[in-house]
């Protein structure tokens, strides 16, 4: 599975990189979020990367198969 963020679509919100840092950080330089897992190969990474999907205002995180 693999997450995916959609820099078009993002307001820059923050509730991702806020409450999911461990697999969505925010780039120092832009303030925009950055995908740091890609690749979701734990049940917990599988979890907080639908979590951050739920919570985005800007529907701009997708996990695909």
């Amino acid at each position: 599975m693999k997450l995916k963020l959609d820099l078009q679509k993002c307001i820059v919100a923050g509730e991702c990189y806020y409450n999911h840092p461990r697999i969505i950080g925010r780039d120092d330089e832009s303030g925009c979020p950055e995908v740091l897992v890609q690749d979701l190969q734990t049940d917990d990474d599988i979890r907080e990367a639908h979590e951050a999907a739920e919570v985005c205002p800007a529907q701009a995180i997708t996990v695909e198969d």
